[in-house]
C-alpha cells in the first residue's frame, strides 16, 4: 500500500489499493474523500487564492457587459458621465507626473569611468526606463486634455486611453513602455510613487548604492542581480557565466541595516506564496490560514560559482515579479528547510516581487 496523498501531515490520508478485480478498484475509487488542495500537495490556501481570481474576473466581465457604469456612491458620482471620470482622473495623474524626469545626462557627465559600476549603470538604465514611461504618460494625457476640451478631434488611441483611465485598466502603451505589473491604475499610481522616490534617493546621490535595494521596485530586478555578479567577477576575476546568485534570508527589516554588505547586496521587496518564512528557525514552513503571501526579511544576495551537487535542505525557490508569474521570471533563491524540497515544490512555493492589491 501506498500513500496517495503526500505530505498531508494527517489531514488527509488515501491509501493505494490492494491488488484485486476490477470491481475492486471502482469501490475504491468511489470511496476517494472529496477534492482538496492537499490531493496535489498544496495547501488549502491555494483553492481560497483561486476562487478570489474567479470572482474578480467573473466581476470584471460583469461590469465591462454593464459598461463600467457607477451602480452607487453620491448623487454626485452616480450623474456623472465616464468621460468627466476620465477627464478628472487625467487630470490628477497629470498632476503626479508632469514633474517627474531624471537628469541621467547631467548624473552621467558628473560621474568619471572609475565612478561608474555596475549599480550605477543599473539605476542610469533604471532611470532612463522610468523617463520613457513617464514621457509617453505626459504626453499621451495632455493630447488627452485637448481632446477633452475640444481642441483636437478624439482619435481611436485617445478614446481607448479616456476609457482605460474610467475602468481603471492600464492603458497599452503604458503597459509595453513600464513594468510588470497586475495592479489596477489606482494601485499602480502609487507603486509608480514609490519606485520614483527610490530612483530620487539614488539619482541625489549616485555614488552610493542604497544599503537596502528594493528590487521590486525595478523596471528589470535581473540587472540589479547581474551587477552583484559583475562586482564578483572584477573582485575575483571569475568567469561571468559561471556564477551565480545564492541568497542569504537575515532576521532583519530594511530600516534595521545601517551598513552595506562587504560581500554581495541586501535586497528586500519579496513576498512567499504557498509557504511562510519562519525566522525563529530560519526555514520554510506551513502557510497559516488564509496568509496568501508573507513578506521576507532583508535577503543578502552574494554571487558564487554554481554548486554540483544541491543541499537536501535547501529548497530552490523560484521568483517571479507578479503573482501570475510566468513569463516574469527573476531568478531561483536558495531557502533553507526542515521538510523535503519536494513538498514545496509540489505546493508551488514561489516568491513574488509585486503582489499587487493581494
Amino acid at each position: 500500500e501506498i500513500e496517495m496523498v503526500p505530505y498531508a501531515d494527517n489531514k488527509l490520508s488515501w491509501i493505494s489499493p490492494q491488488p484485486g478485480p476490477h470491481e475492486k478498484y471502482v469501490e475504491h475509487i468511489d470511496q476517494m474523500p472529496a477534492e482538496s488542495p492537499l490531493f496535489f500537495g498544496m495547501h488549502p490556501n491555494a483553492e481560497i487564492n483561486f476562487r478570489t481570481v474567479q470572482c474578480d474576473k467573473t466581476f470584471d466581465i460583469l461590469n465591462t457587459l454593464t459598461g463600467g457604469s457607477v451602480a452607487g456612491g453620491s448623487e454626485d458620482e452616480v450623474a456623472m458621465s465616464p468621460m468627466a471620470i476620465a477627464e478628472i482622473t487625467c487630470v490628477e495623474i497629470l498632476e503626479e507626473v508632469q514633474e517627474k524626469k531624471f537628469a541621467t545626462d547631467d548624473v552621467s557627465r558628473a560621474m568619471s569611468d572609475e565612478d561608474k559600476g555596475p549599480y550605477q549603470f543599473v539605476f542610469l538604465q533604471e532611470c532612463e526606463y522610468m523617463n520613457g514611461l513617464v514621457y509617453e504618460m505626459v504626453r499621451g494625457l495632455q493630447e488627452l486634455q485637448l481632446g477633452f476640451k475640444g481642441e483636437l478631434t478624439m482619435s481611436e488611441v485617445m478614446e481607448d486611453l479616456a476609457h482605460s483611465l474610467f475602468t481603471e485598466k492600464l492603458p497599452m502603451w503604458w503597459v509595453k513602455l513600464g513594468f510588470a505589473s497586475t495592479r489596477p491604475l489606482k494601485s499602480w499610481r502609487l507603486n509608480l510613487q514609490d519606485r520614483c522616490v527610490q530612483l530620487e534617493d539614488w539619482i541625489n546621490d549616485p555614488l552610493n548604492v542604497p544599503k537596502v535595494v528594493d528590487i521590486s521596485k525595478l523596471f528589470n530586478p535581473q540587472s540589479y542581480l547581474t551587477a552583484i555578479k559583475q562586482i564578483c567577477c572584477q573582485n575575483q576575476g571569475l568567469e561571468l557565466d559561471k556564477l551565480q546568485v545564492f541568497t542569504d534570508v537575515t532576521k532583519k527589516e530594511a530600516k534595521q541595516v545601517d551598513t552595506e554588505s562587504k560581500e554581495g547586496a541586501f535586497v528586500t521587496g519579496m513576498f512567499l506564496e504557498g509557504a511562510r518564512w519562519e525566522s525563529a528557525s530560519n526555514s520554510l514552513e506551513d502557510s497559516r490560514p488564509k496568509e496568501m503571501f508573507v513578506a521576507m526579511p532583508v535577503i543578502l544576495c552574494k554571487a558564487g560559482m554554481a554548486a554540483e551537487k544541491q543541499d537536501k535542505n535547501t529548497y530552490i525557490c523560484p521568483t517571479y515579479c507578479v503573482p501570475t508569474r510566468r513569463p516574469y521570471f527573476v531568478f531561483s533563491a536558495q531557502l533553507r528547510t526542515k521538510a523535503p524540497p519536494d513538498k514545496w515544490v509540489l505546493a508551488g512555493v514561489a516568491m513574488i516581487l509585486d503582489i499587487g492589491g493581494a
